[in-house]
């Protein structure tokens, strides 16, 4: 079986300094290890560093069965940005071009692709339905809808208008898919609606999930001491997060909870922030002086095996308003970690159906100190670490997801083919 994977967003192979795959990176690992052969359709530009990969469309093979393709697509500075839609815009173009140029012999028999991209996922689903060739639609993120929250409610109808193109984007990729596959429940009702059709068969949830991961004693020795250097201190209950540093965490919170915890004099509890991006400064800068919050930077995999071992909760501190189940609650599980989730949804259904965390209000300090308090009663949190790793193996675990993910697909294909003939 050959599958064409159109995504874009996550590390790629020739990125450097790449540790640790992500969702497509090891559904394409097990689709090559059944033995069939994986086309990734992807941007030379790369989203989470802004640069180039390459200044052309380039194809590289990197593994037995699996090939990337890049196709070349403008960069851009900011996230949220008109060189971003542009970029999008033409990416989707690129795709419709290239797959358009593809030999008979070459096309697949399913194409999986994911949301965001909205004009990418569009492109495939066109390109599917043109050449009947099955399409799957992932759905990670609700676009466009997630760009209503950066205006205020009164203006939603009028930004709503001004996407237009990008919701009939939407409604393209969602009513021409094969199959409609989302990381939660609500994503999937939410893509069902669009696609102005009820649950069938081939509709179905695979959540997020993270993949054991593994370093050296020595890597890890090391990196704790590099995390030690940083001021990291394991006689402390570190509160910990990790990821990037974007508009849609809200780390403000922790950092207000943690000077709260700092004038009252309690000293056992540190913050331990780990990653970067755009707001790295303003949040450096609001907890400048404080005894205990530490920023590490950018951490690899043997600095994570230490921090998840010495750690005493993980911190999802999501902005108010934002529906999402990202892969920090994953991460945070694969640890035996008590989760701190400051939003509701899925997410917070997760964790409260697990008992393994505990919802806080976002953007409301005193909220998180109450948290903190509750994790602190007795038993509490031993229970809720055990509950934690327990849910990641029965559940979130890569090797059962996305094997079942690999056996989705087959099966879409088998009986595309078995309706076809």
């Amino acid at each position: 079986m050959k599958v064409w994977i159109v995504n874009v967003g996550e590390p790629m192979a020739v990125d450097p300094g790449v540790e640790r795959k992500l969702r497509m990176g090891l559904v394409a690992d097990r689709l090559a290890e059944q033995g069939h052969e994986v086309v990734w359709w992807t941007s030379t530009f790369d989203h989470n560093y802004k640069r180039q990969r390459y200044h052309k469309d380039t194809t590289v093979r990197v593994a037995a069965g699996i090939e990337l393709r890049f196709l070349y697509a403008p960069s851009y500075s900011a996230n949220i940005s008109i060189a971003r839609l542009r970029n999008h815009y033409l990416l989707g173009r690129a795709f419709a071009r290239a797959a358009a140029s593809t030999p008979e012999h070459e096309l697949p028999d399913v194409i999986f692709a994911t949301m965001p991209i909205v004009e990418l996922a569009a492109a495939a689903a066109r390109f599917g339905k043109a050449h009947d060739i099955p399409v799957i639609i992932d759905i990670r993120d609700l676009h466009p809808d997630i760009y209503l929250n950066l205006v205020p409610k009164a203006l939603h109808p009028l930004a709503r208008r001004a996407m237009d193109r990008l919701y009939r984007e939407l409604r393209t990729s969602l009513k021409l898919a094969s199959g409609i596959i989302a990381i939660a429940p609500s994503f999937l009702r939410w893509g069902l609606q669009h696609a102005g059709r009820t649950q069938s068969e081939t509709d179905s949830v695979f959540p997020l999930a993270y993949p054991e991961i593994e370093a050296s004693a020595a890597e890890v020795e090391a990196a704790a001491k590099e995390l030690k250097s940083l001021g990291v201190r394991d006689d402390r209950r570190i509160i910990w997060y990790v990821g990037t540093f974007n508009r849609w965490i809200d780390l403000n919170t922790p950092i207000e909870a943690a000077r709260a915890l700092a004038q009252s004099g309690r000293e056992e509890y540190q913050f331990v922030l780990s990653g970067s991006g755009d707001f790295d400064e303003q949040w450096r800068r609001l907890a400048r002086g404080l005894p205990n919050v530490v920023f590490t930077g950018w951490i690899g995999v043997p600095h994570i095996i230490h921090l998840r071992t010495i750690s005493w909760a993980g911190l999802a501190p999501y902005r108010p308003g934002f529906l999402t189940v990202g892969n920090k609650l994953f991460e945070y599980m694969a640890g035996g970690l008590p989760i701190f989730l400051s939003i509701a949804g899925d997410a917070k259904a997760i964790i409260e159906a697990n008992g393994c965390g505990i919802a806080y209000s976002g953007g409301n300090a005193d909220s998180l100190l109450s948290a903190i308090d509750q994790l602190a009663e007795p038993d509490v949190r031993s229970r809720m670490a055990s509950n934690s790793r327990n849910a990641f193996e029965e559940h979130y675990s890569a090797n059962h997801v996305y094997g079942e993910m690999v056996r989705y697909i087959e099966h879409l294909v088998t009986r595309s083919v078995g309706v076809a003939s």
